[in-house]
């Protein structure tokens, strides 16, 4: 039996059924991975309160201007991503889920301080596997879970693309009021300039590439603009629920033009987490005002 495409990823496709996508009333849904790129969310939304009873998922409730939002804190790597985003579906059933943080680029000119918003997710199994996989007659690894009974596949996720502008739009004038990056890692070299903002490819792993030829390997396989360990995850679990899914990530380092100082890692991390909040609170916020992604 053939197993069925999804379409256009995280809205029902051509051959996804009609009306699978939830239509829900309830708050926007927001996953960030680490401490480090949650802190800017407690000034960006400072009535936040702790949501008692999640077991041990760190769980928070608030508003992002007139709408409802709910965060988790999941840890980094797919299984925490996909679990905390799982118990936060579970419990407020969001009518949008947001993801944002740190990456590290793969497209060479991608600085630290840059903002790529997710277009597309994919996860970056590596192409030598892919390519055996071919050989051997067998459908490159892609996303792959059940569905309303049946099992589901696509190479790719999409974004919505009202959601899609509407975040573009937003992250360029954030970034045009938060001037040049001011945290570690800027490459020898190269002058300081302000952020700039892609949109386009997500990929990730669970793991952290930094050398160089697999870096580039990956972006020609892929077309990837950067990496991180959540996005494509997170973007799986909300095709299956048929939740829309957007990522918004800020490069912390380009390990193509120089690695990042293992004691600058945190900082980076950080800086880049507080342009990530500072996008992802406003697309919260716009939700109600502009209706339903």
């Amino acid at each position: 039996m053939k197993t069925p495409e999804i379409g256009v990823g995280l809205r029902p496709g051509p051959t996804t059924p009609p009306g699978a996508t939830i239509v829900s009333d309830g708050p926007v849904g927001i996953v960030v991975p680490m401490e480090e790129e949650f802190l800017p969310w407690r000034s960006l939304v400072p009535d936040l309160e702790k949501v008692a009873g999640c077991g041990p998922w760190e769980l928070f409730e608030g508003y992002a201007g007139s709408q409802p939002v709910a965060i988790v804190v999941s840890d980094c790597g797919p299984v925490n991503a996909a679990a905390a985003l799982e118990r936060l579906i579970v419990r407020f059933a969001p009518a949008l889920v947001l993801s944002g943080g740190s990456a590290g680029a793969h497209d060479p000119e991608l600085l630290p301080g840059d903002v790529v918003v997710g277009s597309r997710y994919r996860i970056l199994f590596p192409p030598s596997h892919q390519e055996e996989r071919r050989r051997l007659g067998r459908h490159p690894k892609g996303f792959r879970f059940r569905r309303d009974g049946e099992r589901r596949h696509a190479e790719l996720l999409e974004a919505p693309r009202d959601l899609l502008a509407r975040a573009v739009a937003t992250g360029e004038e954030e970034l045009g009021l938060l001037g040049p990056w001011t945290g570690p890692g800027w490459p020898a070299g190269i002058e300081h300039r302000p952020g700039r903002l892609r949109a386009g490819l997500i990929g990730s792993a669970d793991t952290w590439t930094t050398r160089e030829e697999e870096l580039r390997e990956l972006r020609a396989s892929y077309g990837s603009l950067c990496e991180d360990m959540e996005s494509a995850y997170l973007a799986q679990l909300s095709a299956l629920h048929g939740i829309p899914f957007l990522s918004v990530r800020t490069m912390s380092n380009n390990e193509l033009l120089g690695p990042l100082a293992p004691h600058d890692t945190a900082e980076a991390i950080s800086a880049a987490g507080r342009r990530s909040a500072r996008v992802l609170v406003r697309i919260a916020a716009d939700r109600k005002r502009t209706g339903p992604a």
